[in-house]
């Protein structure tokens, strides 16, 4: 059975509102994934960019002072208050463009760029190429769903 052509124009004029606001919402998506898995590698694992971990913290001070506030002691996780962790945001340029940047305090962009020096197993604030594609897999696996689903909406 043939479908009549203003039943197309009506579906798919109903499947282009359905992508009206999602652009925006697979950005956001992308965004967060992101988010997840760099502050995963960072804040939860130590691990530089490369895969490296950050090691031990150097100082017997430093040990006790982590340790007076509650703070784990085994590995390097630049996790003191917390403030570090918070500080990393995902900041909206343009309607379909986000990127995850430090905000607010100068102090912790110093601290950064001292921490990537002192640990000195290369970058820790950039994406692998391996987060990269997992980033991407992710969201195309949920962009293709939603287009699956949006399709099977707009053409019952």
């Amino acid at each position: 059975m043939a479908t009549k052509l203003s039943q197309l124009n009506n579906s798919l004029g109903r499947l282009s509102k359905k992508f009206g606001k999602k652009p925006k919402d697979w950005t956001l998506l992308a965004i967060k994934t992101a988010e997840v898995i760099f502050k995963n590698r960072v804040f939860n694992e130590g691990k530089a960019t490369s895969g490296q971990s950050f090691g031990r913290y150097k100082t017997k001070q430093w040990v006790k002072k982590r340790a007076a506030k509650g703070r784990q002691t085994a590995r390097k996780d630049l996790q003191m208050t917390g403030d570090f962790r918070r500080a990393i945001k995902p900041v909206r340029k343009t309607d379909n463009r986000m990127t995850l940047e430090f905000t607010g305090d100068e102090v912790l962009l110093k601290i950064a760029d001292g921490q990537e020096n002192q640990i000195g197993k290369g970058d820790i604030f950039e994406f692998s190429e391996k987060e990269k594609k997992e980033i991407f897999t992710r969201v195309e696996k949920e962009i293709d769903r939603d287009i699956r689903k949006m399709t099977k909406e707009s053409f019952k």
